[in-house]
């Protein structure tokens, strides 16, 4: 069973593992069927555009925005570590609204990963130029799996476990909504890195040629 990181409060280990080792280790479910069918609903550019994070090691910025080919939403992480080193992450997905509440269904695109078909689900939330988003806990998952309550297979080995959801998708909609804040406990927070308008730029050029400050 994967272990949470001894700095769990720490954003970029908790969000970089988490899609990186922890998804593919199975700490996060995943689910053979999205929250809603991809294409049924708009999808939310409430969440497009680049978000960072930074702390004393590291840095990254997400990028999410449309894709025109596929009309899905892409989601692109990169992450700088101490040393400089670039690490890149893609997903690809959809966005759900279920009674106000909004989710990701984000599936693997790159680095590859061959046994893991399925969706992982982010609840997010966008306001005043942060994104908040919350990964879903493995473990109500697994025990609602084995309960009953949930259709699901639970795969267990001596250095990792995997839970993999098989419910119909009207029936996962009512499990996420009733379980909704046991499953997605705790939000995290980017912020929006916004870009000088041409305006300003050359506003601030003039200035320096006229030698204001």
């Amino acid at each position: 069973m994967c272990q949470p990181d001894k700095h769990g409060r720490n954003f970029m280990r908790y969000f970089l593992i988490t899609f990186s080792i922890i998804f593919v280790l199975g700490c996060v479910p995943y689910s053979d069927n999205p929250l809603t069918t991809p294409g049924k609903e708009q999808i939310d550019s409430a969440i497009f555009g680049t978000w960072f994070w930074k702390d004393d090691n590291e840095s990254g910025y997400i990028h999410i925005g449309p894709d025109k080919k596929s009309k899905l939403l892409r989601l692109l992480m990169l992450e700088f570590d101490r040393d400089g080193e670039l690490e890149v992450s893609e997903f690809s997905g959809h966005t759900s609204s279920l009674e106000g509440s909004r989710y990701l269904n984000l599936k693997w695109v790159r680095p590859a990963q061959d046994e893991i078909t399925g969706y992982m689900f982010i609840k997010y939330m966008v306001s005043s130029g942060s994104l908040g988003i919350a990964l879903m806990d493995s473990k109500v998952t697994e025990k609602a799996i084995k309960k009953g309550l949930l259709k699901g297979e639970v795969k267990k080995s001596d250095w990792s476990s995997s839970v993999r959801i098989t419910e119909g998708q009207e029936k996962l909609q009512k499990f996420i909504l009733r379980k909704d804040k046991e499953l997605f406990p705790e939000m995290k927070y980017l912020q929006k890195l916004e870009l000088p308008n041409k305006r300003s730029e050359q506003t601030q050029h003039l200035r320096k040629e006229s030698g204001q400050h």
